[in-house]
């Protein structure tokens, strides 16, 4: 107790990482890939949200689309491709490769 009161900028500086730490273990939106996707007829980036953004906030997710795909607006076209954040387990990531093979 005595280190602490002699020490009080340090002890306000530790206190202030170990919150930050915990602020960044709740925010946390779990792993995130990248996974490529074709757009179809009347898909918006807000319904893409929906099924692919995991625990991660719709417009967080639209402003990681727009970026990754360099839109400036959020008008997408059907037929054309968009890489997307894929949050959680079920994500295939973008750059596997998966090798056909026989199973006996």
């Amino acid at each position: 107790m005595n280190w602490m009161k002699k020490n009080v900028h340090i002890s306000i500086l530790l206190g202030a990482c170990v919150l930050f730490a915990g602020y960044l273990l709740i925010t946390d939106p779990g792993d995130i890939t990248y996974t490529e996707i074709h757009i179809k007829h009347g898909d918006s980036l807000w319904s893409l949200g929906e099924q692919h953004r995991g625990k991660m906030a719709t417009d967080e997710w639209i402003q990681i689309v727009k970026l990754k795909n360099e839109l400036t607006d959020v008008k997408i076209v059907a037929g054309k491709s968009l890489i997307i954040p894929v949050v959680g387990d079920h994500a295939k990531p973008i750059n596997t490769i998966e090798i056909a093979r026989n199973t006996q």
